[in-house]
């Protein structure tokens, strides 16, 4: 927005406009606040330590991906994008989408994109255990969210399902279906997410008397076909398992492709088909088709709204401790 837009949506004079922001004495107090608040509400930023000089922020946003997470983006993390663009357009601000290598030359890739200062603040997706841009966006004191947690969650804003919930859930809700040798589709724990999962799938197990042996559990990536051909091995291995539990929603589907093909071949005589249960799954056509259970936060689209707000609210000055949502689970799709 410009000095002449300012000035009409207060219904004041350019010149009055000008001399406000720069604080001309001849100006009163009353306008100066008038149109001092009204600056900093369409994203004017005060520079210069010298000089009282008013210039308009550049009012973009960077969502921050793991490289290897491209191939997840095409499924929760692209409506989830999706939903925080269109929220950012309706405040006046542009969402840039990053990847950054998870590798040795990650923290100085971030480095060089803060240092850049073409954003107003940060979206981190897929947090990870001690995630190095968050420490570092900590020290510096920019502006930023993030979607999931890490173990210092105290000390900034954060969107995130109860991981912790989401794996008692599923063990429960397969527990009572009458399963007893289950199986766990992980990714790498490096992932907060799927640390909290783990830690509640083996807490509700132990509380059920249940073991889960390390024979039964598979670490995939984010890639569907890599997925979907370890998963159809590891069943083949381990003919005894009658249900498994996904951490992510590409495993779940690769899982329970693996188990349609499997139950319809001579290499499962079993009456049944294993169950599938995907954490953090939407409950659509294609999940209902394949006989997946669900267990569902808010929409993804809905995420992405709430990720803007909060963004939007962080940059104002709003205190992290208000910018903290736990999301809960729940099932919402039965499957075989």
């Amino acid at each position: 927005m410009s000095i002449k837009e300012i000035a009409t949506q207060l219904d004041l004079s350019v010149s009055t406009v000008s001399r406000a922001l720069n604080d001309y004495p001849d100006i009163s107090p009353r306008t100066k606040k008038r149109v001092l608040k009204e600056a900093a509400r369409q994203g004017y930023q005060l520079k210069g330590a010298d000089a009282a000089h008013w210039v308009q922020s550049k009012r973009v946003i960077t969502a921050i991906v793991p490289n290897q997470d491209m191939q997840y983006l095409d499924t929760i993390l692209s409506k989830v994008l999706a939903g925080t663009r269109n929220a950012l357009q309706a405040e006046g601000y542009l969402l840039q989408v990053v990847t950054i290598d998870t590798g040795k030359q990650e923290l100085s890739e971030f480095e060089r994109l803060v240092k850049a200062g073409d954003q107003d603040g940060f979206l981190l997706l897929r947090t990870r255990v001690n995630d190095p841009k968050v420490h570092r966006l900590l020290k510096l004191n920019v502006p930023f969210v993030c979607y999931g947690r890490t173990e210092r969650a105290t000390q900034f804003a954060w969107l995130d399902l109860d991981n912790y919930q989401v794996g008692q859930l599923s063990l429960n809700q397969l527990y009572e279906q009458g399963h007893r040798h289950i199986g766990v589709i992980s990714v790498s724990e490096r992932y907060f997410f799927a640390h909290e999962r783990r830690r509640g799938i083996q807490d509700a197990a132990a509380q059920l008397g249940l073991t889960i042996a390390s024979e039964h559990c598979l670490e995939v990536g984010f890639d569907e076909e890599e997925s979907y051909l370890a998963c159809a091995e590891f069943l083949i291995q381990h003919p005894d398992i009658s249900a498994l539990i996904c951490l992510t929603s590409t495993s779940a589907r690769s899982a329970a492709l693996a188990v349609t093909r499997l139950h319809h071949t001579q290499l499962n005589h079993k009456e049944k088909p294993v169950s599938v249960i995907g954490c953090d799954t939407p409950a659509d056509e294609l999940t209902a088709s394949m006989g997946i259970t669900s267990i569902q936060q808010a929409t993804p689209g809905h995420i992405g709204e709430q990720l803007a707000k909060m963004m939007v609210s962080r940059i104002k000055g709003t205190p992290v401790k208000e910018l903290q949502v736990m999301l809960a689970p729940g099932v919402v799709k039965t499957g075989f």
